[in-house]
């Protein structure tokens, strides 16, 4: 550690116990500007001979060495790292992704902005944690009967507050109320089972499932909330095409939603978007994925319905950017969305369990549910 911070000192690089460095880091995650430790930085996961000269890797040797993070001594090189992790997924992503990587099995998962492209440790293979990537998932891409794996966790349980009960119970009967279907199986598995009673209807199109989910979150947020968000966060009120919103829309949606969307996604926090900007929450293990098992109840009645309903409904564009490997979700708020069949993050095929498929093929239907 001591050499390292000499050699970082010779290059103009502050070390990593001197305060300034944490004002340093500080101006360059809000201000947006990339300083010569970002270079540094990137330099140093750009090039693998390099590594050991990296300031997060210091970082993280120095705050294991003091006792981990819950360690007062370390409060300064916790907030240090947090704030070289932000300013590197801003400014070089590649870089980002090669420094969480290495450092994910070392560093508690939610200490990283952005996991969407990020190994979980569980999955890493033996020595060198490498990145997984989904667009190889598929047994075969092209074939329309191609599987999908099923998510390798262990799957969780949900504990539901009082405020996810009556809003999950307010969306069931806004379900039933769309398609004149209610399952008598309580909570979301019965919300799933109305889901899947429409899905599985005769002629059944992906857009009629687009608008049966748009509807009901209509009728979740009342008549009101609609005109407000339009005014003082998406600004199309105020004139502003649909897309990012104002500045603040983007983080404060962020903020706010985790609170009124736990019923159907269950827990999430807020993060940072892939771009590195403010505005992105990750659900660490999706409820409705979970329980599900299903690609298409995923992409056509929560993904999809989502991304539209935010852009064309509130006019703050959305990404969800499920993973179907990991459970876990990414939504960006202020980003647009790709198209589902150019999406790299979006494996071809059904997941290799999902209780649909065999629904269909018990009743001798060909299509797909995805």
């Amino acid at each position: 550690g001591g050499a390292l911070g000499l050699a970082s000192q010779a290059a103009g690089v502050l070390a990593i116990d001197d305060p300034a460095l944490g004002l340093k880091l500080r101006f360059a995650e809000f201000s947006g500007i990339r300083n010569e430790e970002v270079n540094s930085e990137s330099y140093a996961w750009s090039h693998a001979s390099r590594n050991d000269a990296s300031i997060i890797l210091q970082l993280t040797a120095r705050i294991e060495e003091l006792g981990g993070k819950e360690c007062a001594a370390a409060t300064d090189l916790v907030e240090r790292r947090r704030q070289m992790f932000n300013v590197l997924v801003q400014h070089d992503y590649g870089a980002y992704i090669a420094a969480a990587t290495t450092i994910g099995g070392m560093i508690a998962r939610e200490d990283l902005p952005n996991v969407q492209d990020i190994p979980h440790p569980t999955r890493a293979a033996a020595g060198t944690p490498r990145r997984v990537d989904r667009r190889t998932l598929s047994v075969n891409s092209e074939a329309s009967d191609a599987l999908v794996p099923d998510c390798a966790l262990p799957p969780i349980e949900f504990n539901e507050n009082p405020l996810d009960v009556i809003l999950l119970k307010i969306f069931r009967f806004l379900v039933e109320r769309h398609t004149g279907f209610q399952s008598p199986t309580p909570g979301i598995l019965g919300l799933l089972e109305q889901g899947r009673e429409f899905m599985l209807r005769p002629n059944q199109t992906p857009e009629a499932q687009h608008v049966m989910v748009n509807e009901t979150l209509k009728g979740l947020l009342t008549p009101i909330m609609p005109p407000i968000y339009h005014t003082f966060m998406s600004g199309t009120n105020l004139g502003l095409a649909p897309g990012p919103g104002l500045p603040w829309a983007a983080w404060l949606t962020s903020f706010i939603t985790p609170t009124f969307f736990s019923f159907l996604v269950g827990p999430s926090r807020t993060n940072r978007r892939r771009d590195g900007a403010l505005g992105g929450l990750v659900v660490d293990k999706c409820k409705f994925l979970q329980e599900s098992g299903c690609k298409g109840l995923c992409m056509n009645q929560c993904k999809l319905p989502a991304q539209s309903f935010f852009k064309d409904g509130l006019g703050l564009s959305l990404t969800v950017a499920p993973n179907f490997d990991t459970q876990e979700c990414q939504w960006s708020f202020g980003e647009e969305p790709l198209e589902p069949a150019s999406d790299p993050d979006i494996p071809k095929g059904c997941l290799t369990a999902c209780p649909t498929r065999e629904v269909l093929r018990e009743a001798k239907l060909s299509r797909p549910c995805y």
